[in-house]
């Protein structure tokens, strides 16, 4: 159904004082005006034009172009609008400006915020070394909320230096220890056996083992689920 609304675009000067149709004089107070500000008596907007489905201005019937998925009809500009894949009408400019206006605040929202809880990280695994681990880790508490500082190591071995090592063991006893890569990876639980033994035959090669070894250790901080009050 047409509404006085649709058929009086905002911001339409009208052109002429004639239908453009009938060629009829038209009173001020009565006309009408297509998507273009064309002048329309009521007879031919009724007849020969219908409100575009997008924008709401009035259309020629012969023009509008109905879309496929909705059977709505609309004018050229707005028929060459990509429709959403649910089928709604694509957002209007206006819309679309609103929200990238929205998106880059909160963009920029989110950056401040990560940039303080990267901080907020490094201040808690400073306060975590500080305490004693419990099973390789420190909890911190406030309240009802914590979080969980949790400790893992990696150890890496330099190929040259293990190359001492190799050479003091052989081949065989060396394989037993590492496995051979681009980089060396510890049999752990053997490693950690060799390097506590006390044997004097071994002593040099438990050195450049040592020599050899670089270890790091990285702190994890995770939410920790809140204590469950418990029933009086």
């Amino acid at each position: 159904m047409q509404t006085e609304n649709s058929l009086h675009p905002e911001g339409l000067e009208p052109r002429g004082a004639l239908c453009v149709e009938c060629l009829c004089g038209l009173d001020p107070a009565e006309q009408l005006l297509d998507r273009t500000g064309a002048a329309l008596c009521r007879a031919c907007a009724a007849g020969f034009y219908t409100p575009c489905a997008g924008c709401g201005g009035l259309t020629p019937q012969d023009e509008a172009q109905a879309r496929p998925d909705t059977g709505a009809l609309n004018c050229f500009e707005c028929f060459g609008r990509a429709a959403s894949p649910d089928g709604t009408e694509a957002l209007s400019d206006e819309e679309v400006s609103a929200l990238v206006a929205e998106y880059v605040a909160l963009h920029e929202e989110l950056k401040r915020l990560g940039g303080r809880a990267d901080e907020i990280k490094d201040q808690l695994k400073r306060a975590a070394s500080a305490r004693p681990r419990v099973s390789n880790a420190v909890v911190l508490r406030a309240a009802e909320a914590g979080v969980r500082c949790s400790y893992t190591s990696k150890a890496t071995y330099d190929a040259e230096k293990l190359a001492a090592a190799e050479a003091l063991l052989g081949a065989e006893g060396f394989a037993s220890l590492f496995e051979r890569k681009v980089t060396f990876n510890a049999v752990k639980p053997r490693l950690e056996e060799f390097l506590a033994s006390e044997d004097e035959a071994t002593a040099s090669a438990r050195d450049a083992v040592r020599a050899a070894e670089t270890r790091t250790e990285t702190a994890t901080l995770t939410v920790v689920a809140q204590r469950k009050k418990k029933s009086s």
